[in-house]
């Protein structure tokens, strides 16, 4: 029994060292910058359409959650054109990472100008290095207020710095 024990706790130091290197490359915190196009689309009261280059910033903790990836993020799309001008936010991820690559979707909250409103989007991020993730995404988002329904479809393209 002595010997088994001698034994019991180098596999069990060596096992957990296994089990967190096979952790996902995409755990932690991180914070990025993307660049999009907006296509934002406005009918009642003011009406138009507009697509509008746009810089945005996030920031966000992922954690590995069984073969899943959960997490949270804060953004802040400036697109001051658009029909819903610039937006922030904070959005739930969940995403299936495969080796460097996950893909995701993401649902939340946007707000600022007109109102408060559901967030939503898919994506696909890629980890070229330990530290760096590049990511592109779809995301879109309504309002209706004062006489007037809004809608946001914007694509990004992203880049992710993870602090680890």
């Amino acid at each position: 029994m002595q010997k088994l024990k001698k034994w019991i706790a180098p596999f069990v130091l060596v096992a957990a060292g296994v089990a967190h290197a096979q952790a996902s490359d995409f755990a932690g915190p991180y914070a990025g910058i993307k660049f999009g196009v907006d296509f934002s689309h406005a009918t009642g009261v003011y009406s138009g359409d507009k697509t509008v280059p746009f810089l945005g910033l996030l920031g966000g903790y992922n954690w590995d959650v069984n073969n899943f990836v959960v997490g949270a993020e804060v953004f802040g799309d400036f697109h001051n054109q658009a029909a819903t001008k610039k937006d922030g936010g904070i959005d739930a991820k969940v995403g299936i990472p495969f080796n460097h690559v996950m893909p995701y979707a993401r649902l939340g909250i946007t707000t600022f100008w007109p109102n408060t409103r559901l967030h939503y989007g898919l994506g696909v991020e890629y980890k070229f290095a330990k530290n760096f993730s590049v990511a592109g995404e779809w995301t879109a988002d309504t309002a209706n207020t004062d006489g007037t329904k809004r809608s946001n479809n914007s694509l990004t393209i992203g880049l992710h710095y993870y602090f680890f």
